[in-house]
């Protein structure tokens, strides 16, 4: 399921490493410097995210990417 995730840029980078060699995770896409992004996008089981989010508490913000519909 394609997620995005928010936080600290210090935190991001971090995570954004740590989640190039995770198995489960494919990331899609990192906005910003990767040193300092502001936004990653990945594909990852909801199980995954929601450890991610239970792991990183109010650090992260963790949403599920869904296609953005016109009225």
């Amino acid at each position: 399921m394609p997620y995005m995730i928010g936080g600290e840029p210090a935190v991001l980078a971090d995570l954004a490493r740590a989640l190039g060699g995770d198995a489960e995770v494919t990331v899609r896409r990192i906005v910003g410097p990767p040193e300092r992004p502001t936004l990653i996008a990945v594909d990852m089981p909801v199980a995954r995210a929601e450890a991610l989010q239970k792991q990183h508490g109010s650090r992260l913000t963790i949403e599920p990417d869904l296609p953005v519909e016109l009225f």
